[in-house]
């Protein structure tokens, strides 16, 4: 299985400037269906272990409770239930029931997760990944726990940026052979059951810089100086639609998400918050009284 499927992920690859545009994606698995999307949110200090969740609904935030987490964590994935924590120098993490902004810790790992720098959630899994190497391991993340699935050989090297909806998970890197020349490849395909599954890769339309995911969205965001680029694409049943441009905005430091939501921060505290759900991205306004001291910001699908 695992050669099966990085042989076809190459072959995708290989394939990125000859292929047609992307299918149109369609409807959610049963799982996304039949479960509540998670509005989530987790605000974590790692020098301090100082935390904060709440949940981000429809653009609007509600703060739900403070707590005190072990210090030093720097990554953090949230599915439809469960939050994972962990710091991959180390591998030392927790996980533990997240919803309706409360979260409860369910099991503490020693070492499970040392040497994996990115990590994806979708509506019940998790996958690592291994740029340099293009090594990866998928699991399901759900009840509060994780519980390892399957590991990959060659998912491809290269994919800076990953991100994933509730059944979606999307690969991207710059392709462009010159500094004006700036395009980016995709590939893409199921994240469920804890199993990640291959669907397709192409040439996407111009650069999309980095990515982040809602339930059945994604949203790609590119820099200058001076400001951000937007464009918006659905993200369901392991395919991603065609991206379009959907407005600029001051520059952030981090954009992240809940099922509909996102939020957008910067160091100096400033913070806003937007929707984006169906492909359709619409600014909410300012969010203000945010802390500026936040290092780990994550939530759910």
């Amino acid at each position: 299985m695992k050669k099966a499927l990085a042989t076809a992920l190459a072959a995708a690859v290989t394939a990125l400037l000859s292929a047609g545009p992307g299918t149109p994606a369609t409807a959610a698995s049963q799982y996304c269906r039949q479960t509540s999307p998670n509005s989530s949110m987790l605000f974590y200090n790692g020098r301090t272990g100082a935390a904060a969740t709440g949940t981000l609904s429809a653009g609007h935030w509600r703060q739900k409770a403070t707590s005190t987490l072990p210090e030093n964590y720097t990554r953090a994935a949230v599915s439809r239930d469960t939050l994972l924590l962990y710091n991959p120098h180390t591998g030392d993490g927790e996980t533990g029931t997240f919803t309706a902004g409360t979260y409860t810790r369910a099991k503490v790992f020693a070492g499970s997760f040392k040497g994996w720098f990115d990590v994806v959630a979708s509506g019940d899994s998790v996958l690592f990944y291994d740029e340099s190497s293009g090594r990866g391991v998928t699991g399901s993340l759900k009840n509060g726990l994780y519980r390892q699935a399957r590991t990959y050989d060659d998912l491809g090297k290269g994919w800076v940026i990953t991100a994933g909806s509730c059944d979606t998970m999307v690969f991207a890197k710059g392709i462009g052979e010159t500094d004006e020349d700036h395009r980016s490849a995709l590939a893409y395909g199921t994240l469920r059951n804890g199993v990640y599954t291959q669907v397709g890769a192409r040439e996407a339309d111009g650069f999309l810089g980095d990515m982040t995911a809602t339930k059945d969205s994604v949203l790609a965001f590119s820099a200058t100086d001076a400001e951000f680029f937007y464009k918006v694409g659905t993200a369901v049943d392991g395919k991603v639609g065609a991206f379009r441009d959907s407005g600029t905005s001051v520059v952030w430091d981090t954009v992240d998400r809940t099922s509909d939501s996102l939020l957008f921060y910067r160091s100096d505290g400033a913070a806003a918050t937007s929707t984006l759900s169906g492909g359709h991205y619409a600014f909410v306004g300012p969010l203000p009284g945010v802390s500026s001291d936040w290092s780990v910001i994550e939530g759910g699908v």
